[in-house]
């Protein structure tokens, strides 16, 4: 009897250990697979992360890039301005002093002369000044000009000329611009090209 209690006893011991054994192994297993999918999906998030970084700093240099042209563009239309204003306002002195009495003289009879000879003045001259100048070139100039020119000439003024003239050949259906504003913008589109380029350079 004795014996069979005894073998019962180390029966239930032995399973009772396999269980054991099976449960820990389980638990083991268990704990491995939890643990290798928490470092799997640490990788994946670190992964992420690090390629949404990857992402926002390039957007981040692109813009910072985008930004630094942009205002580089606006610095050089900035300066290309006051360049541009600095320059009008030169053009503008030298060419009111290049437009003195003598000068506007001498080559409002070299014009009427010359278009005469050719044969391009076939009507009434009209040549337009600003009163002061024409208030000046009343002392003999232009009856001097009309005894020189077939065609009649006419002189008038206007408010919109500072200094120049403007001069018509067909009653002034058209007309040569050489008035101060004129001559101005001129002289000034030619010289904002060259400093357009020198810019660009």
């Amino acid at each position: 009897m004795s014996q069979q209690v005894q073998e019962l006893i180390d029966k239930i011991k032995t399973e009772g250990v396999q269980a054991a054994d099976k449960k820990a192994k389980d638990i083991e297993n268990n704990a491995q697979a939890a643990a290798q999918k928490m470092i799997s999906d640490a990788k994946a998030e670190a992964k992420r992360i690090i390629s949404a970084a990857q992402v926002q700093a390039q957007k981040t240099k692109e813009s910072t890039e985008m930004a630094l042209k942009q205002s580089a563009r606006d610095t050089l239309l900035a300066l290309k301005k006051q360049i541009e204003n600095v320059l009008q306002k030169v053009i503008a002195k030298e060419i009111k002093d290049s437009l003195s009495l003598e000068q506007l003289t001498r080559i409002l009879t070299e014009v009427t002369k010359k278009s005469a000879e050719d044969g391009s003045a076939d009507n009434a001259v009209e040549v337009v000044l600003s009163s002061g100048d024409l208030d000046k070139m009343k002392d003999g100039f232009m009856a001097k000009l009309q005894k020189e020119i077939k065609n009649p000439i006419t002189f008038k003024s206007s408010d919109r000329i500072a200094s120049g003239f403007t001069i018509s050949f067909d009653k002034s259906k058209s007309c040569f611009d050489f008035s101060d504003a004129s001559l101005v913008a001129y002289l000034s589109s030619y010289l904002n090209e060259q400093v357009a380029s020198l810019l660009k350079e």
